[in-house]
């Protein structure tokens, strides 16, 4: 079993932001002496009480430089365009690859509510799914192509060289975050690490583990390099929040 904890920044009315961020900052620090394996951070935008975490690349550099082992992730960088432009995303991720040396894990969304991708004047929900697809599957070829030139229906890029490149060859390990019954089959299709809502039953939440194993024995081509899988000789990694649990796979010991 490896463990994590997930960084919610939630800011109940009776609670401040400032101390908000600095005990979760602690917390961090705590669970890295315990030997914990993940700190695990969302991007939110616009939820009052619930999260006031817009730039979990931030925070997780604060806790990159204070740690030394535990791995900090993204659960989840919004990656549709209009939220944040690919390339920018890309940028990002690599830079904290190489200050943390490797620890990052880099997972993908596209906002959970009309809140949020309403706020980036969004039309509908639907569109969010087509939106992170395409930029999902170009952050890899910006990782890769020197140079890299893309011309796509929610975002182009002239022929540029996006630097730097990882640190971790050839890339950080892939999430997606998986809140329905559909996205557990595709994230195993696309060879992605599931990061799991446990919303639902124990039953439940068995059915969705084992249709993404099925689905990640079926991908023959990943959206990365790599398959971010987990096979028969690794534990299953529990990532335990203050407000709920998520059940993710872990490509590395």
């Amino acid at each position: 079993m490896e463990f994590g904890i997930f960084s919610q920044m939630h800011v109940p009315p009776w609670d401040d932001e400032h101390s908000r961020y600095l005990r979760e900052l602690e917390v961090s620090l705590a669970v890295e002496a315990a030997g914990f394996k993940y700190d695990w951070s969302p991007e939110h935008h616009f939820l009052t009480n619930y999260s006031h975490q817009p730039a979990p690349e931030v925070f997780l550099s604060w806790v990159a430089a204070r740690t030394k082992r535990i791995h900090v992730g993204t659960a989840i960088t919004n990656i549709t365009a209009a939220v944040n432009h690919p390339a920018r995303v890309a940028e990002r991720i690599a830079v904290m690859d190489h200050l943390s040396e490797g620890r990052v894990e880099f997972g993908t969304g596209r906002g959970s509510s009309s809140a949020e991708w309403g706020g980036f004047a969004i039309p509908s929900a639907g569109e969010t799914k087509p939106m992170w697809r395409e930029s999902l599957e170009q952050i890899p070829r910006m990782w890769r192509d020197e140079p890299y030139a893309f011309e796509g229906k929610y975002f182009r890029m002239p022929e540029r060289n996006v630097l730097p490149k990882p640190y971790s060859k050839p890339h950080p390990p892939l999430w997606v975050a998986c809140s329905s019954p559909p996205t557990f089959i595709e994230a195993g299709e696309l060879g992605l690490g599931s990061l799991c809502f446990t919303f639902g039953t124990p039953a439940e939440i068995a059915e969705h583990v084992r249709n993404y194993k099925e689905a990640i024995k079926r991908c023959k081509k990943p959206v990365g390099e790599w398959l971010n899988a987990l096979d028969d000789e690794r534990a299953q990694s529990v990532a335990i929040g203050v407000r709920f649990l998520r059940l993710v796979t872990s490509p590395t010991a």
